[in-house]
């Protein structure tokens, strides 16, 4: 099976700053992926160098993908605009109100369809944004940390989501996450960063990596979530 993407020791600096060095790894088809790192260790970067915003200063990056869908962090716009997300998401992707109806519902998001844009909270904007995503029949979806600032509830909610996607769509995912206990949960495979790639695989396999517990310490150990629907903590 071809690779979506081939990365082959790339390295990045801005300026004097070597923010990646000599990564090199496959994205496959269908693969579920979490990649992790601590803060400015090259996550956000990684996902643009796939996404093909920066290209790399040596190495080689080889796309077979025929579309790629792209979920960020943050996203700024005007709040100001007056367009339901219906109207954005038909404009921007040329499609039906059913077609947007459709993949609003499968994001759980369909109560938002007549929502000014401007109103969304972030959670609800993340839930438009991967809509958005799959009306563009991708092969591939790049997610920067989507989870962001939701509860630990909404989170696993949201891992569930991420989950139907994949097991619906059959496209390969790479979701960038800070929360490592809830990534020990729910990957396949797991991509750990620190400027450069210093141990993947699945997830049994990562946490005994001695570069893992360099880097998120012995003391942390990943745990299996067991929250039932009454739950709260």
């Amino acid at each position: 099976m071809k690779p979506l993407i081939e990365i082959h020791n790339v390295s990045l600096r801005f300026g004097d700053y070597n923010v990646l060095r000599n990564i090199s790894l496959d994205i496959m088809p269908h693969e579920m992926i979490s990649l992790i790192g601590l803060n400015g260790s090259g996550k956000t970067t990684l996902l643009k160098l796939m996404l093909g915003v920066f290209e790399p200063d040596s190495g080689e990056i080889l796309r077979h993908v025929r579309q790629v869908g792209y979920v960020p962090q943050k996203f700024e716009f005007d709040r100001t605009i007056p367009f339901s997300v219906s109207e954005i998401l038909r404009v921007y992707n040329r499609v039906s109100d059913k077609e947007v109806e459709k993949k609003l519902k499968e994001v759980s998001a369909e109560m938002l369809i007549k929502k000014t844009i401007g109103d969304l909270s972030g959670g609800e904007m993340q839930r438009v944004l991967i809509a958005n995503a799959l009306l563009s029949r991708p092969d591939l979806l790049l997610l920067d940390e989507p989870t962001s600032g939701l509860d630990m509830a909404g989170e696993k909610d949201f891992y569930c989501m991420i989950e139907d996607i994949h097991k619906k769509y059959k496209i390969a995912i790479v979701m960038v996450s800070h929360d490592v206990y809830m990534v020990f949960n729910h990957a396949q495979k797991i991509l750990c960063v620190d400027h450069g790639l210093v141990c993947h695989g699945h997830p049994e396999e990562v946490k005994k990596h001695k570069e893992f517990e360099r880097l998120f310490g012995p003391h942390l150990i990943p745990f299996k979530h067991h929250l039932s629907h009454g739950d709260t903590d």
